[in-house]
């Protein structure tokens, strides 16, 4: 049990900083254990119409359109929310007033009751807690999954039994100012350059990332991959207890694939999940995430048949490697969410089929010369978008390309350059902000051309 009858933040002057979901939350949880909040946004009264009457009806006094320091007068706290950077002027006055600064997370582990798994990593981390998700209903424990993928972790925190699971995704952006957050299982999948235009650099980034894991004690686990030298020497100093997942056998407790055959160890039992041809979830980088997800399961206690029920039956995630349509023997696949190099790798590790790429959006510093010759290998066309189109030509340069002036124009490129029994694969390698509002959005247009193209093509059949 995390939660006590007097939360640490009992009573505090606090001033949330941002607020979208995580800030409104916060407040909210605040208020309820006798805090003043005042909240701060930098977006305008009008940008925040619903949350400003929802906010000053419970007695929250907002400043919209600027985040002075002069807001931190007679505050004692400083609630950040995860898109809100650390640099800003604000925070720097509250370090040096000594005013703590915490994450929404911080606020939510404090009150929570039932067992927490916090899962953080480049890129699998919505496949993987969906997947906990489906494995403690599975095993017919009352289970939420929260925290980055959507509700936050205050939100709903005491609301779930001693008995129940809630399951947590958390960002680099929110552990960048966690002190005291330790989950009973904390998952870290992988750390591959992402986000280094606010991180700066893969050390800071790797860093923050292996803070899920600072606070931990020896009853609790860490769920770490097999073979990967710089998260080993990341983890090394931390107390808690390893779990491994992978590709071979770690020879301690954890998961890996071994044959077609993902296995167990875990306190002296060991065995078969299931067979890994028995899972609808395509690609080597779930089959870390299958394992990943089934090592935590074991360790807040899922029985094995649960877990085994689970991973044959669920479907996986929109806009994630996603089948949309197979036409004239070419299938469409979305895989939006591909927003980082590393996932673009994953994705085309995926397929055997020749592969027409539809890439490109806003860089993230993206190191596109890195999987050359994983491109030059799968891909038989390339199809560029967006601000980064130029830079990934450049990147590979022996790859046949077109560059599209919109996603529907990359469909239609797309048929037109690939053969039968290939597979035309939206997954960007950048972010969608350069033309859409998010990724979900720049699936939903993709799907919506290529559903597009089937029915011009079942009229011209007719």
């Amino acid at each position: 049990m995390n939660g006590t009858a007097v939360p640490w933040f009992q009573g505090s002057r606090a001033l949330v900083v941002g607020l979208a979901r995580s800030g409104i939350a916060a407040s909210k949880l605040l208020l309820k254990h006798g805090g003043d909040v005042r909240g701060v946004d930098r977006r305008r009264a009008e940008e925040l119409e619903g949350t400003v009457r929802e906010l000053r009806d419970l007695g929250v006094g907002i400043a919209f359109g600027s985040t002075e320091p002069k807001e931190l007068e007679g505050r004692n706290l400083v609630v950040v929310s995860p898109g809100v950077p650390l640099e800003l002027p604000i925070f720097r006055e509250a370090e040096r007033r000594g005013i703590p600064i915490v994450s929404e997370i911080e606020l939510g582990f404090a009150v929570a009751r039932a067992p927490v798994v916090a899962v953080t990593g480049t890129n699998g981390k919505s496949t993987t807690v969906e997947l906990l998700g489906a494995i403690g209903r599975a095993a017919g424990r009352r289970t939420e999954v929260l925290g980055n993928i959507g509700t936050a972790l205050s939100e709903l925190a005491e609301e779930v039994p001693e008995d129940g699971l809630l399951v947590v995704e958390i960002s680099s952006f929110q552990l960048e100012s966690c002190t005291r957050f330790h989950p009973r299982v904390g998952v870290l999948l992988n750390v591959t350059p992402d986000h280094l235009d606010r991180h700066g650099s893969m050390e800071r980034y790797a860093g923050l990332k292996s803070r899920l894991f600072e606070f931990q004690n020896e009853g609790e686990y860490r769920v770490q991959p097999l073979g990967d030298a710089r998260i080993d020497l990341l983890l090394r100093p931390m107390k808690s207890r390893p779990l491994w997942f992978g590709f071979a056998d770690p020879t301690g407790d954890g998961v890996w694939l071994e044959g077609n055959t993902l296995r167990f160890r875990f306190e002296g039992r060991s065995g078969a999940l299931i067979r890994r041809d028995e899972a609808a979830l395509p690609g080597p980088h779930n089959t870390e995430n299958m394992a990943a997800a089934a090592a935590a399961a074991l360790a807040v206690g899922i029985p094995e048949r649960a877990i085994a029920k689970a991973l044959r039956e669920f479907r996986g995630l929109p806009h994630r490697l996603a089948a949309v349509a197979e036409l004239d023997e070419v299938r469409y696949v979305n895989d939006s969410k591909a927003t980082n190099v590393d996932a673009l790798k994953r994705a085309l590790e995926s397929f055997t089929e020749p592969v027409t790429l539809i890439a490109g959006g806003r860089d993230k510093d993206g190191d596109f010369v890195s999987i050359r010759s994983l491109v030059m290998e799968r891909v038989r066309h390339l199809v560029t978008v967006g601000e980064a189109a130029l830079k990934i030509e450049r990147s590979w340069p022996d790859v046949p390309h077109d560059r599209a002036a919109t996603l529907e124009d990359a469909v239609q490129i797309a048929r037109n350059r690939t053969q039968p029994r290939g597979v035309v694969l939206l997954s960007p390698g950048c972010a969608s902000y350069d033309m859409f509002r998010n990724f979900e959005e720049r699936g939903a247009r993709f799907e919506a051309a290529v559903l597009e193209l089937k029915r011009s093509l079942m009229k011209a059949r007719r």
